[in-house]
C-alpha cells in the first residue's frame, strides 16, 4: 500500500460502478494498472443522509431512480462489501479512500480501519461529521469547492483541536466544470494563507489542467475515471478515461522530479560546460595570415566549436598583430595574438 506522503493521483470511481461489485474491482483493476496511488469511492447510507426532497442535480434518461434517495439504495454497498475493496485495493497496491456522507458512513470506514479521510465539498458544513471524522486524528483531504475563506478557516479551526494533518483540496463545484472556473490561481493562494500541504480536485476533465495544477504547487490531484465516457453516468462528464489516467500518472511524476530537481545560473555542470564547448561559436580564420599582420574583421569566421578565442571577445582581437603564420581555417587563440 502507498505511503500517505508520496500520493501523487487519487482516482475516483464515485458511483460510476452503479452498485456492482464486479464493477467496483474492475476500476480497482484498472486504477492500478495505470499507476495511479490511491483509488476513492464513496460511501452513501441512503437513510442517514437523504430524504425524499433530495431530488438530482442532472437529469439522465439513463436513470430510471426516482429520486436520489432511491439512487443511493440502488447503488451503495453493505459494510462487508466495502471490506472485500479495501481488501482488494490494498492487494493491488492502492491507498483504499471513501469519502463518508453521514456519521453511520464514519462509523462504517473507521471499522474498516481505513488510513486517511476525504470530506468532500457539500460536507465542510456538517459539523457533526467534521467533527466525528476528527476525533480519529488521521490524515484528513478536505474539499473547498463550494466553500469561503470564512467558512474554510471555521471548519479548518476545528479539526485542528485535533490533530493539523490536513491536505487543502482547491476544487470547484460545477459539473463540468469550464477551465476557466477551475480555480487554479487558488492554488498559490491556499499555499501563502494555510501551512499545509495543497492539492487539487478536479472537474475540468481535461489533464492539461490537471497538469498545470502541479506545476503551480499541488502536491497531489483527485480525478474522477470512467472506462468510456459514453457511459452515461452524474459523473461522466467530469471524468478521465484509462489512457489518460496513465498519462497523468507518468507525466506527473516527471514534474514532479523536474520541480525538485535544482539547477545552477551560476555554475554550470559538467554536461552543461561540454555542450557549452559544442554549441557555441569560436573564432576561425577565413583567410591566411602572416606574422605581425593586423587581424581585420573581414578576417575571421564564427564557427563551432569554441576551441579558442569565442566570439563574444572578438573585438578584443581587432586590430592586433598575428604572433605566427596562419592559415585559413585555423582557430585563433590567445597566444597567437600580441
Amino acid at each position: 500500500m502507498r505511503n500517505i506522503n508520496n500520493i501523487n493521483v487519487i482516482a475516483e470511481v464515485g458511483l460510476a460502478h452503479e452498485g456492482s461489485m464486479t464493477l467496483a474491482m474492475s476500476y480497482i483493476d484498472a486504477i492500478s494498472a495505470a499507476g495511479a496511488d490511491a483509488v476513492k469511492f464513496q460511501t452513501h447510507i441512503a437513510e442517514s443522509e437523504s430524504t425524499l426532497f433530495d431530488k438530482f442535480r442532472v437529469k439522465s434518461k439513463y436513470v430510471t431512480d426516482k429520486n436520489r434517495l432511491d439512487y443511493w439504495k440502488r447503488t451503495s454497498f453493505k459494510k462487508n462489501e466495502w471490506k472485500i475493496l479495501k481488501k482488494y485495493s490494498e492487494k493491488k497496491g492502492l491507498l483504499f479512500m471513501s469519502s463518508p456522507f453521514s456519521c453511520e458512513a464514519v462509523d462504517i470506514l473507521d471499522d474498516l480501519k481505513i488510513k486517511v479521510w476525504k470530506i468532500g465539498s457539500g460536507e465542510v458544513n456538517n459539523l457533526p461529521l467534521i467533527e466525528k471524522i476528527a476525533k480519529t486524528k488521521k490524515p484528513i483531504f478536505l474539499s473547498s469547492g463550494m466553500s469561503t475563506y470564512n467558512e474554510l478557516d471555521k471548519i479548518i479551526n476545528v479539526i485542528k483541536r485535533y490533530h493539523k494533518k490536513i491536505i487543502l483540496m482547491q476544487c470547484t463545484s460545477l459539473y463540468p466544470c469550464p477551465p476557466e472556473r477551475s480555480g487554479l490561481s487558488l492554488i498559490k493562494d491556499f499555499k501563502k494563507k494555510f501551512d499545509f500541504p495543497i492539492g487539487y480536485s478536479d472537474h475540468t476533465a481535461k489533464v492539461g489542467i490537471q497538469l498545470a495544477a502541479i506545476s503551480l504547487g499541488a502536491q497531489v490531484i483527485e480525478t474522477h475515471v470512467i472506462f468510456d465516457k459514453k457511459i452515461q453516468t452524474f459523473d461522466s462528464c467530469v471524468s478521465i478515461d484509462f489512457h489518460e489516467l496513465k498519462f497523468l500518472c507518468e507525466q506527473i511524476k516527471e514534474i514532479k522530479k523536474a520541480i525538485k530537481s535544482k539547477s545552477s545560473k551560476i555554475n554550470l555542470n559538467k554536461d552543461l560546460v561540454r555542450n557549452k564547448f559544442l554549441f557555441e561559436k569560436g573564432i576561425y580564420l577565413k583567410v591566411n595570415l602572416k606574422k605581425n599582420e593586423k587581424i581585420k574583421f573581414d578576417y575571421l569566421d564564427f564557427k563551432k566549436p569554441a576551441i579558442g578565442i569565442k566570439a563574444i571577445d572578438y573585438k578584443k582581437v581587432l586590430n592586433k598583430n598575428i604572433k605566427r603564420n596562419l592559415k585559413l581555417g585555423d582557430p585563433l587563440k590567445m597566444k597567437d595574438v600580441i
